[in-house]
Parts: structure tokens; sequence; C-alpha cells
């Protein structure tokens, strides 16, 4: 027997369903603004959203419980930016977030535009609200709107020389990111005789066999070059290819893969130790990365090649990329006297600041193999890779107040 109104029913359901977003994950600060947001779910019969108070304290979200859409509160922020700039660390690219905030300034909506963020200036009426929300489902199904702008912030790090420990920086940056709460994947260039797998605490690993991987490309899609990812937390992956092919080709079958997993990732870090078997295209380099790290050590050599970098970089920005960043890390591997530069002499010979020193630590070694991270350890050496993470986000280090350090305060005005 037919019926009527059980068809009228199915009907209204799936239009609501097809207009409206699939879920929502909302981060509020204000209860009014909570009541708004539920109350336009309500009326219009959607999913309940998940809602939870936001903090910025808490670094750590759990990206695989956000819905479709991420509805963020900064009504009592101080820099609606920055704040949304933290928050986007901690999220997967793909998803569509709306800022709701009262800055009504032109700079605030273009900088939310730029990293993909949609902007409510609040007060917003319910009606007002409701029409934005089915705009942005809309643009996230077919994949348009500002959200496209929301990529992997991408960072290479470069070895000026063989055994300035690039491998190790790049590691303990990638492992930081990633249980600070950042979807990272960290891409090892090294083709053969990698050691990747020690410096991550791997057992039984396995690169990806990159043998006739030229005719997979061609049907290569987001989903399917995520099983080139070897995985070793929730939050970090690694891309790492072998094979008997050129190693031009091995570069070519990474970038490709690499290009594929820009929505995928918080971060995505490049390890270019100067011990690859290829030659280093900065021009490339530059183009597709956000930011450079010189990883540097205390002798000539290693400064001379820095300067060259530093100068080809340089010329690059003022052309063309004048938005990279470049960042000087200097490793003091050595016990004191063992190098024949001391840092003021490099900053003078370079013409610009070391952005961070990572010192020497005769336990480091040790450290390493029974699997230790240089950032958890209570000693002078955690404190770079936190530091250089800090950077990379936008973020200034804290220092920590102790007695003494008051007291030259106190003496310092």
């Amino acid at each position: 027997m037919f019926n009527l109104s059980k068809t009228i029913t199915q009907k209204v359901t799936t239009t609501t369903e097809q207009q409206g977003p699939s879920g929502c994950s909302v981060f509020y600060q204000t209860q009014e603004c909570l009541e708004l947001v539920n109350e336009v779910f309500r009326f219009e019969g959607w999913k309940e959203p998940e809602c939870s108070k936001f903090s910025l304290q808490n670094e750590k979200t759990d990206a695989a419980q956000l819905q479709e859409i991420i509805i963020l509160e900064l009504n009592q922020s101080k820099s609606v930016i920055e704040d949304a700039k933290n928050f986007a660390n901690r999220i997967p690219n793909h998803k569509g977030v709306i800022v709701i905030g009262q800055e009504d300034a032109i700079t605030t909506l273009r900088g939310l535009k730029e990293m993909g963020f949609y902007y409510v200036f609040w007060p917003v009426n319910k009606q007002e609200f409701t029409d934005f929300l089915r705009h942005v489902h809309k643009n996230q199904q077919q994949f348009a709107g500002v959200s496209q702008n929301r990529k992997a912030k991408r960072v290479a790090v470069i070895g000026t020389k063989g055994g300035v420990g690039n491998s190790l920086i790049t590691t303990e940056l990638s492992s930081y990111l990633a249980d600070s709460g950042a979807q990272t994947i960290m891409v090892d260039r090294q083709y053969h005789n990698s050691n990747i797998d020690i410096l991550l605490g791997l057992k039984k690993y396995q690169k990806h066999d990159a043998n006739n991987l030229e005719y997979q490309l061609h049907d290569m899609d987001e989903a399917s070059a995520n099983d080139y990812l070897t995985k070793v937390t929730d939050k970090l992956k690694v891309l790492s290819l072998e094979g008997t092919e050129p190693v031009e080709k091995l570069v070519s079958y990474t970038n490709n893969i690499e290009d594929l997993l820009i929505r995928h990732a918080n971060f995505i870090i490049d390890d270019y130790s100067a011990s690859i078997d290829f030659s280093l295209d900065l021009e490339s380099i530059a183009a597709k990365n956000n930011i450079i790290v010189l990883v540097i050590e205390p002798t000539i050599s290693s400064i001379r090649t820095a300067q060259t970098y530093l100068q080809y970089i340089e010329n690059l920005r003022s052309s063309v990329h004048n938005d990279r960043r470049i960042l000087l890390f200097l490793n003091i591997h050595r016990p004191a006297g063992a190098f024949s530069l001391a840092q003021h002499e490099i900053e003078t010979y370079l013409d610009r600041k070391v952005d961070v020193v990572l010192p020497y630590n005769k336990m480091l070694a040790t450290e390493l193999l029974e699997g230790k991270r240089i950032y958890k350890q209570e000693d002078s050496t955690s404190g770079a890779i936190t530091n250089l993470a800090l950077k990379i986000k936008g973020k200034t280090q804290k220092v920590k107040q102790t007695p003494l350090t008051k007291i030259k305060a106190l003496f310092n005005r």
C-alpha cells in the first residue's frame, strides 16, 4: 500500500542531507555562540554538532573525530589570525573551517582566506549563518572555495656537508611536530643506504619498491598515494622509496607522490642530507617549500657552502619566491675546541644570525640508540628542536623563569 507520509518524510530528509553538512565539530568560547550554532542545526534538522570548549593550551586534537565542517569561535581572541594559525596545525587540510570573530578588518579576512579558512563576523543572525553553512558544505562537496588554499606547510632540511646531522634533525623535527598533534609526513631522500629506520627506532622497516612505478603514477590519486607511506605513529608517516631505476627517476617519483599528499598533512618535511646521490635543485626546492632549514656545523667548508646556498636562495626570493623563509640551524656535534669557528664568527661571515643552536651532548648517541628523542630529554639539547619547531610554526620559544633568571632580569632593568 502506498504510504504518502512516509514518502514525503524520505524526500524531505534526503533534501536536508544534501543541503546541510553531514557533521560538524564546534570549538566555542562563549555560550551565545554555542546556542546559535545548536539552534541552527536543530531548526534545519541537521545532525547534532559535536561541541567542545576551545583552549589554545590544548595542543592536541583527535583528527579522526573531526567532522566535515569545523566551526572555531575566536570572539575572545586577542589575535584571530595568530590563534587560527595555531589551530590550523592541529587539523587535517581537507576539512572546511569556519572562523567566527569580532575583528572587522580586511587584513583578518585576507589572512584567513590565505590559510583556507572561512570567516564570519560576529554577531550574525540565524538565517545568515544557515546560508553560510550551506555555502561551505556545497564548496566542500565540489572541492571549491577557500578550502583549496589549505595545503601542508612544506619544509626542506638541507645539509651543507656530510655528517652535520641533517637526517637526525629532520627526524627529530618530524617527530616533535607529530607529537604536538600535527599530521606530519617525513620524506626520505636517501634512496640507497638510508638510516632513517634507526633514527626513528623502526624495526623490520621496508622501503617501498619503486620499480615500474612510472606506469602506476598515471592513474594515481590522493588515496592511492597514501599507500606509499609507512606509518610510524598515528600522526607521523614516512615516504621512502627504493629501486634499481636511475636516481633521477626515483626523485621524480617521490616528487609526484609528495605533491598528491599535500592536502593530507599539516607538515611535509624533506630530508636533503648532503650524502644524497643526486644534485640539489635549489630553484625547485625554493619553489615548492615554504621554509628552508640550512643545517651547518662550525667548519669553514660547511659555512662556505651555506653562504653559496644563501646567496642563491636570496636571489630567488628577491625575484620570485619572496615569501620563502630561511632558518640557520647550527649543530655543534663535537666537544669544545674540536671546531675551527665560533658562533659569532659564523654570523659575521654569513652576515646573519644563527636561528637555532644544538649544543654538544656527549650522551646524545647513546640516547638515540636507546630509542630516546632529543626534544624529550631534560638537558640543553632538548630546547633546540622545540625552538626550531616553534619558529616553523611562527611562534617564539618561552624562556622558563628560574629564580636566577628573575634576579638577572631585575639587574638588567
